[in-house]
């Protein structure tokens, strides 16, 4: 069996030499590949930089393929590229997938078989969409499984079918002298309805997920986010230096400067050089031989082979393909950003390598993904109202539920020792705002000024500080801190508006200082009495994975998300945990 690889896009095929998790996107399309029994591939690509073809080939040899690199000087579309290899492909049937496509768990055999048993043209292979994108091709299959149409671009609202293509095909070789010689040319807008016109079978065969087609950096962060959660083993340690996560791979001969600050999951190369000061931000991937100066920071991203970052440069939410240094200063935010197409991402635009009159998609995507924008932010301000809302009501409710409760643990913690029953403490609060924070007393009087004795046995990281058998505990306050019945004051603080029933925990201005590149993500959402940290990982006393909780909570901030929460929290305090 043989296999071609195509653009779907004139530059896409840089794409392949991008990471996806600790591996290189070309390795993991070979592997998949090789799985379903190819041993030959042809790659074919308008990519000029010989970097990404060595790349290419070297992937080759190391899964012990054969790759053939066929460069195109003008884009010809994915069904126009098949033309550059006509002489690769004398197979009856061939494979061909798009180079900006990952594959995982993915078994293709059935679309052979089902292929070749229906002595199809071409065979479709699909999968259901998870939701209504109107952005996404939409295929329509009869009653036989034959594609009766695919539909370029749809609205929901009209959408007949929930399939859409994979971006992977299985072609019959008798179909390619349907493709007009040197002319821009679509499988699915061009050749599939061609084909169909001159009474060929075109088929769908559809697979249960495994597929993810990468159309823009949202796309490749999304991918590389779900690996390193879940693939980066406990036993990939990273250095103490930096909280010991077990989720900071760092490569051989990598120097990593003390005085960086690095929060998983991280996957960093071989021979890399982390400068002081730098913030590492994770989930992100910094490939082989890279260089990030000091100041600079690198959050949620991913960085290619030889990637330069220079002092005080901020590379947030974008892939970066190496082929020069981002300036000193510069901010790159949700962009590819590549030596010819610097700080924009254009897949389906306008380009002097794209065939006179060929339409441009590109306006009506982003004219849709604008409309998306503005409704999202019509829905976060919904959400906004209906959490102060709740807030307001869930607290006012709760003071007169368990007053009688607050009252009796006041009268508790006189009698069991000296002191006030309050512990009140300056926290910042959302856009830097200061409050008094109010819990009950759990400690003697004079704990902060002992905690400078304790400082030495501290059994976290970071700027937290907790003691297995902290000494300066009352009875009444170990069971109240066991109960967490010592925040019930915080009733209080949502009643201002200082707090909220769900956020991240408000930290002293002491510790928002540890690290300023998560405060103002932290600081944009009201802090909370409870959060995803409380409820995931409270018993585990590590900073990082603390913080890592609350900035998952930023990004995905929800009104389910909210009472999932809440709901987790009963629970953990019906246990007594």
């Amino acid at each position: 069996m043989k296999a071609v690889i195509m653009e779907s896009a004139p530059w896409v095929g840089t794409m392949l030499a991008f990471p996806v998790g600790n591996e290189l996107l070309i390795d993991h399309l070979l592997l998949a590949l090789k799985q379903q029994g190819v041993r030959e591939v042809a790659v074919v690509s308008c990519e000029q930089d010989p970097y990404v073809r060595e790349l290419v080939c070297r992937a080759g040899r190391a899964c012990g393929m054969t790759v053939f690199w066929r460069p195109e000087p003008v884009y010809r579309g994915t069904a126009g590229g098949l033309q550059a290899v006509e002489d690769f492909l004398d197979t009856p049937t061939f494979l061909a997938i798009h180079a900006n496509v990952y594959l995982r768990d993915v078994d293709l055999e059935a679309a052979l078989d089902a292929h070749e048993s229906h002595h199809a043209g071409i065979t479709l292979v699909t999968q259901r969409m998870a939701g209504n994108d109107d952005d996404l091709e939409s295929v329509e299959v009869d009653q036989t499984g034959l594609v009766s149409r695919v539909n370029i671009l749809h609205w929901s609202r009209n959408r007949r079918s929930q399939l859409t293509p994979c971006g992977v095909y299985v072609f019959n070789r008798e179909v390619l002298p349907l493709i007009p010689r040197d002319e821009y040319f679509d499988v699915n807008e061009q050749l599939v309805p061609l084909l169909r016109s001159r009474g060929g079978s075109i088929r769908a065969h559809q697979i249960q997920g495994g597929v993810c087609t990468i159309t823009g950096p949202e796309d490749f962060l999304w991918l590389n986010r779900e690996i390193l959660f879940k693939d980066i083993q406990s036993g990939a340690r990273g250095d103490s230096r930096h909280g010991g996560m077990d989720d900071i791979v760092i490569g051989e001969n990598s120097d990593i400067s003390p005085r960086s600050f690095l929060l998983g999951p991280l996957v960093i190369g071989p021979n890399c050089v982390v400068e002081d000061y730098v913030h590492l931000i994770g989930p992100a991937v910094i490939g082989p031989t890279s260089h990030l100066e000091k100041g600079s920071l690198v959050r949620e991203s991913v960085l290619r082979s030889g990637t330069r970052v220079q002092g005080n440069a901020r590379v947030e939410y974008s892939v970066v393909a190496g082929d020069e240094a981002v300036p000193e200063g510069m901010r790159l935010r949700s962009t590819f950003w590549t030596k010819a197409k610097p700080a924009m991402y254009e897949p389906h635009g306008p380009s002097s390598q794209a065939p006179p009159g060929k339409p441009a998609q590109r306006t009506r995507r982003a004219q849709r993904s604008s409309g998306k924008a503005q409704r999202g932010n019509g829905q976060r301000s919904m959400y906004g109202l209906v959490k102060s809302v709740v807030d307001l009501v869930a607290a006012a409710f709760g003071m007169v539920l368990v007053g009688p409760l607050m009252a009796l643990i006041a009268l508790a913690i006189k009698l069991d020792s000296p002191g006030p029953v309050f512990f009140s403490q300056k926290r910042c609060g959302k856009n830097g705002r200061e409050f008094w924070m109010h819990k009950f007393r759990t400690m003697v009087p004079d704990a902060e000024k002992r905690q400078k004795e304790l400082r030495a046995q501290n059994s976290v990281d970071g700027p937290m500080f907790k003691l297995e058998e902290d000494p300066r505990i009352t009875r009444m306050g170990k069971i109240l801190r066991k109960t967490s019945l010592d925040e019930l004051p915080q009733l209080l603080n949502v009643l201002r508006g200082e707090m909220s029933l769900v956020g991240p925990r408000p930290l002293a201005y002491d510790e928002m200082k540890f690290c300023p590149t998560w405060r103002d993500a932290r600081l944009s959402v009201s802090p909370g009495l409870t959060g995803l940290w409380q409820v995931k990982a409270r018993n585990r006393n590590r900073f990082a994975e603390w913080i890592r909780y609350d900035l998952e909570y930023v990004r995905t901030h929800s009104l389910l998300l909210d009472l999932y929460i809440l709901i987790r929290t009963a629970r953990v305090l019906l246990k007594g945990v």
